[in-house]
């Protein structure tokens, strides 16, 4: 598995390499708009909560991104409507290193979150009450995004391999996932 991983990741280098100054793949990677820049605005659908055995709620959801005074900073509110109340979630989008695609989601409340933008994809991992939360918030040219939380137990981990080579597998619970579409506010 680990020889695969990085056989993988040698032939994608070669290939980023051949495609260099080729446009094929902009059929099906378009041109990233500005991060978080080009994003702004406020995009609502459904909150899909499931296990393995189904469906465990629906909710409607919002997600806001509004530039402040600041240049590096960005409002990033999530909003979810649970029995007819907004229970939102105000975070702070600060951007680090956009050449590196590293920003922080500061939750305003001592806990700051890493997040990585690659492919027009914002990505964050973190570790909570012995849980893997694994976000995925992917941006789409035609104002669409596309939301999902995986929660990974770290208890009952599975070890397997050898001394050269072990792997430790966990067990994802519970996944969140959203289509949402841009909304006109006024």
């Amino acid at each position: 598995m680990i020889a695969l991983i990085s056989m993988s990741s040698c032939i994608a280098q070669k290939k980023v390499k051949e495609r260099d100054g080729k446009h094929s793949e902009d059929k099906k990677f378009p041109t990233e708009y500005a991060f978080p820049k080009e994003y702004v605005g406020t995009y609502a659908g459904n909150l899909n909560v499931s296990d393995a055995s189904g469906v465990l709620q629906n909710v409607p959801m919002e997600l806001t991104i509004k530039p402040t005074e600041d240049p590096k900073k960005y409002d990033y509110i999530l909003s979810y409507i649970v029995s007819k109340q907004k229970d939102e979630r105000k975070y702070t989008l600060v951007v680090v290193d956009p050449e590196k695609g590293i920003y922080d989601l500061d939750e305003n409340n001592g806990i700051v979150l890493r997040a990585n933008y690659m492919r027009q994809t914002l990505f964050s991992t973190f570790e909570i009450n012995n849980k893997i939360l694994n976000s995925r918030v992917e941006f789409r040219n035609d104002g669409r995004v596309f939301f999902s939380i995986t929660v990974t137990e770290k208890a009952n981990a599975r070890k397997t391999g050898d001394k050269n080579t072990s792997v430790v597998s966990y067990h994802t619970t519970v996944i969140q996932k959203a289509a949402l579409r841009k909304v006109e506010r006024d």
